[in-house]
C-alpha cells in the first residue's frame, strides 16, 4: 500500500452570514432580509429575525414575505507555482465561481394581548454559503484542470431557521423579547485531490491521479436570540439584540471516485460536518423625522473571532467507509491510499462590525421609497485567505419601493449593488511549503506534498441582488 496521505477537504471555511447579509463563501452580499426598512428597531415580522422585542410593538396580524436573490461572480488569478500549472507547463486559467444565493424571510406576527403580548413565527435562510467552480457543463473537465480543483470544486451550504418568537411590553414604550431557533443544516460538496502528489508526473497524462470526493450531509441544531426595543418617543426609537447561532451539525454519505492509477475503486463513505457559527449583536436607532420621512442607522457585530479565530473554530469533517474504517484501509475499498478519517476546514476569522444607514419616504398614500446602505469590513485576515475561506471588504446600497395595492396589502421590489474591494494575497499560510518559513502558521493546514490548496493570487468579485416583497396587515 502507498504510504497514508490525507485528503484535505477545505469545503466552506468561511461560512458566515449576518442576519440581514447573506454570505457565499464568506462573501458579503446585499441580501437584506425584509427589504431596506427592516432592522432591529422596526416593528414588523422581519423583527423576528433581527430583534424579537420589536414584534411587541406590532398591531393585529401582520404577514411579510421577502425574497432576495444575490448573483455573485468571483474570479481568482492564481500565483501558485508562480502561476504555472505543473501538469501542463502553461499559465493557470482564472478560476471562476458563479453562484446565485437566495436570502428570504417569511414571517407572521399576532398581537395576542393588546398592549402587552405579541407572538410571531418566521422562516429564514440567514446562513448560506458556498462556491461553484464548475464551468457550467456537466461533462466539461475545466474545474479539474484549473488550480482551483484542490481547494474545492463545489461547496453548497444551506441553513433554514424555524423561529418562534415572543415580544412583551413591560411598560408603555419599553419592550423585551426572545426567540428560539431550530436550524436545519445541509451541505453538498465535490472536491478533487491528488493523493499521490504526482502533479504532472502521471503516466496517463495530466491530472490522471485526480481522485474525486463527493459528500451530501444534513442535520440540525438550535440557537436563540433576545432583545430590547424602546419606542417611547416618535422621534427616537432604538432596538438591540443578541443572536446565538449555535453549531452547524450534519451527517450523511459520500463517495470517493479513484482513477485506475490510484486503484480504480469507488468506495461509499459515511461523513459528518460540524463547526460553530458566530454569535452576533445588532443595534439600530431610527427616527420618524416627519409624517413622511424616516431615517435610521445601525451596527452589526459579527463575533467570528470569538467562535472561529483559532483551531477550535475550524470545521471538523469525519469521513469513513461504511464499515467504520478509514477509506483505503481495507483492500475491498479499491483505493491505494488511505483517507484520513478526521479532517479540518480552516477558518481563522476575525471579529467584524458592519455599519448601516437607511431612509424611507412615503411619497404618496400608495407609494413608499426606501434606501439602505452599508459598509462591511472583511473577516478573513490576509494570511488565511483561500478560495474557500474568502471574504471582501465591501460597500454598497439597496434601493426599494412598495406600492399599496388594496387596503393594507403592499407589494414591492428592490435592487442592491455592492462593490467588493479586490484582494491580492502573496503570503497566505495555506500556501506555505516550508515549516521553517517565518510565515508558517499551522502544520495542520499548510499544504505539503501533495499540494492541494491554492491561496496566493488576485481575488475579485461582483454582487448584484434583486428582491421582491409582499406584506399585509389584518
Amino acid at each position: 500500500m502507498i504510504p497514508t496521505r490525507a485528503f484535505l477537504l477545505p469545503l466552506l471555511a468561511g461560512l458566515a452570514a449576518a442576519p440581514q447579509v447573506v454570505r457565499a463563501g464568506s462573501i458579503s452580499t446585499a441580501g437584506y432580509a425584509g427589504g431596506p426598512d427592516s432592522n432591529a428597531a422596526k416593528p414588523n415580522p422581519a423583527a423576528i429575525h433581527y430583534n424579537p422585542a420589536a414584534i411587541a410593538a406590532t398591531e393585529g396580524v401582520q404577514v411579510l414575505v421577502d425574497g432576495q436573490f444575490s448573483f455573485i461572480r468571483i474570479d481568482i488569478e492564481a500565483t501558485r507555482n508562480e502561476g504555472i500549472d505543473p501538469n501542463t507547463g502553461e499559465p493557470y486559467g482564472i478560476a471562476q465561481a458563479r453562484v446565485m444565493v437566495p436570502n428570504a424571510v417569511a414571517g407572521v406576527t399576532w398581537k395576542a394581548i393588546p398592549d402587552r403580548l405579541a407572538l410571531g413565527f418566521a422562516v429564514t435562510d440567514a446562513l448560506v454559503g458556498g462556491g461553484d467552480y464548475t464551468a457550467g457543463e456537466p461533462d466539461d473537465e475545466a474545474p479539474y484542470e484549473s488550480h482551483q480543483r484542490y481547494a474545492g470544486v463545489i461547496s453548497k451550504i444551506m441553513t433554514i431557521h424555524l423561529t418562534p418568537a415572543v415580544g412583551v411590553t413591560v411598560i408603555p414604550g419599553l419592550h423585551v423579547g426572545g426567540a428560539f431557533k431550530y436550524i436545519l443544516d445541509s451541505v453538498t460538496a465535490i472536491q478533487a485531490s491528488d493523493p499521490l502528489g504526482s502533479e504532472g508526473l502521471g503516466p496517463d497524462g495530466a491530472y490522471s491521479a485526480d481522485t474525486i470526493l463527493e459528500i451530501h450531509a444534513s442535520g440540525g441544531h438550535v440557537g436563540w436570540s433576545a432583545g430590547v426595543f424602546f419606542d417611547r418617543f416618535e422621534k427616537f426609537q432604538i432596538g438591540a439584540s443578541y443572536i446565538d447561532n449555535g453549531t452547524f451539525t450534519t451527517e450523511g454519505d459520500g463517495s470517493v471516485d479513484a482513477p485506475d492509477m490510484v486503484g480504480g475503486g469507488n468506495p461509499e463513505a459515511v461523513v459528518s460536518f460540524e463547526g460553530p457559527l458566530a454569535p452576533m449583536v445588532e443595534a439600530w436607532a431610527r427616527s420618524q423625522v416627519t409624517d413622511t420621512l424616516e431615517i435610521g442607522a445601525g451596527i452589526e457585530a459579527q463575533l467570528w473571532g470569538t467562535c472561529c479565530g483559532a483551531a477550535d473554530g475550524d470545521f471538523v469533517i469525519g469521513i469513513t467507509s461504511t464499515d467504520g474504517d478509514p477509506i483505503g484501509a481495507d483492500p475491498e475499498d479499491g483505493i491505494l491510499v488511505q483517507v484520513a478519517d478526521t479532517q479540518y476546514s480552516p477558518r481563522r476569522l476575525e471579529n467584524m462590525v458592519n455599519v448601516y444607514g437607511s431612509a424611507g419616504w412615503q411619497a404618496s398614500d400608495r407609494l413608499w421609497l426606501g434606501l439602505k446602505g452599508g459598509y462591511h469590513p472583511h473577516a478573513v485576515p490576509d494570511y488565511a485567505v483561500s478560495a474557500t475561506n474568502l471574504d471582501f471588504t465591501s460597500v454598497g446600497a439597496q434601493l426599494g419601493f412598495r406600492v399599496r395595492i388594496a387596503g393594507d396589502f403592499e407589494a414591492g421590489v428592490a435592487y442592491s449593488k455592492y462593490f467588493l474591494f479586490d484582494r491580492e494575497i502573496t503570503n497566505s499560510a495555506w500556501d506555505v511549503r516550508d515549516p521553517d518559513d517565518p510565515d508558517y502558521v499551522d502544520d495542520r493546514f499548510s499544504p505539503k506534498n501533495p499540494y492541494k490548496a491554492s491561496a496566493n493570487g488576485l481575488y475579485s468579485g461582483l454582487v448584484d441582488t434583486v428582491g421582491v416583497r409582499l406584506q399585509a396587515k389584518f
